[in-house]
């Protein structure tokens, strides 16, 4: 749309043969015959530039042979110099109507028909005007080109516009992980503290507030994490993964073993994500009474295991998983890692993820 644009703002170079026409003192019937005969060309130009849609061919390709048709009529009237600010016109014309396949045998004809008849108009020497092929055939490659860099910056907007669709689909998959991963935890957690501070209302009123207001406060925590998300990508904090295990499991009344050593800081945030996955997993689904949690790095990999002796969760990590553990995949894998998942030693389910350490290739 803005080469056609420009195009069409060239149009003022047909008023160059004017100043000519004009000194020539002609009649006020060949002022009008001209006057209407430039009206009519630039019209039918302006109508074959912008009808170039699929439903406005036809249109187009009539208002292409009528333009040639004004441009031959004028010729005699506005002689040479008319001849030489109109004949570019032809040829972008008959670029924008017709395929690119077409272009080289239609540009060809309209150099034919300006260099051969159109002088014949004039009754001018073709002999003295052997340049105006020369002109013609520089101005058609050049078209061409431009139509071919157009073309290829089409392809390329579109290329960019399909690059943008997809990065806003992925930031959609992070956003809709991220807020299963927040959430799912917490709402778990709060699940298991109503119903017992429901059990504990007539039994223990005292411990049935406290759990109240620990729902209360994980509720106000959830809230805090889903903002958080929406402002930004969310890290989470191992050590505070760890505490909010302990609280979780000890609600369920299971009990907790964690072994950890040492790790880079670059891997914490990703194993915080399998601690919090883990940890949901066994409140939600195990029925276990013993949940162990291990952490360190080992033959150049950093790991995070989860494993509890219950007998839920028995979920395929790479097929038929849920949508945590499919979402703690692919974060794994975007990390450069593996996770895993299956039964136990002894029974149980066993959740476990490695992540090679900066350098360890080197």
């Amino acid at each position: 749309m803005k080469g056609r644009l420009w195009n069409c703002l060239y149009l003022v170079v047909l008023v160059w043969p004017l100043p000519t026409f004009l000194a020539s003192s002609p009649s006020p019937g060949r002022v009008a015959l001209a006057a209407a005969g430039l009206a009519a060309f630039v019209g039918l130009y302006l109508g074959v530039m912008w009808c170039v849609e699929r439903s406005r061919r036809t249109a187009g390709l009539l208002a292409l042979a009528l333009l040639y048709a004004v441009a031959a009529a004028m010729t005699p009237l506005l002689g040479e110099l008319w001849l030489l600010s109109m004949w570019f016109f032809l040829i972008a014309a008959v670029a924008v109507s017709l395929p690119e396949r077409a272009l080289p045998v239609a540009a060809g004809a309209t150099i034919l028909a300006v260099t051969l008849a159109f002088p014949l108009l004039l009754g001018l020497s073709l002999a003295e005007r052997w340049w105006f092929p020369l002109q013609g055939v520089i101005f058609a490659v050049a078209m061409r080109a431009f139509l071919r860099l157009e073309s290829a910056n089409r392809a390329l907007s579109q290329a960019n516009a399909e690059v943008e669709r997809l990065a806003v689909d992925n930031e959609r998959l992070r956003f809709a992980r991220d807020m299963h991963d927040l959430l799912g935890h917490s709402l778990a957690v709060m699940t298991m503290k109503s119903q017992l501070a429901a059990r504990l209302v007539t039994a223990d009123p005292e411990r049935a507030r406290a759990e109240a207001e620990e729902v209360e406060e994980l509720s106000r925590q959830a809230l805090a994490d889903v903002r958080e998300a929406i402002t930004g990508y969310r890290e989470l904090s191992l050590a505070d993964e760890l505490d909010g295990a302990r609280r979780a499991l000890a609600t369920a009344g299971v009990r907790l073993e964690v072994a950890a050593g040492p790790l880079p800081a670059d891997v914490e945030p990703v194993l915080a994500w399998v601690v919090r996955e883990g940890t949901t997993n066994v409140v939600r689904h195990s029925g276990a009474r013993r949940c162990r949690i291990r952490l360190g790095v080992r033959g150049g990999e950093a790991y995070a295991e989860v494993s509890d002796d219950g007998g839920g969760c028995r979920a395929d990590v790479a097929g038929a998983a849920g949508n945590g553990l499919r979402g703690l995949a692919e974060r794994v894998e975007v990390a450069g890692g593996v996770l895993d998942g299956g039964p136990a030693e002894g029974g149980g389910f066993r959740l476990s993820a490695r992540l090679p350490l900066a350098g360890a290739a080197a």
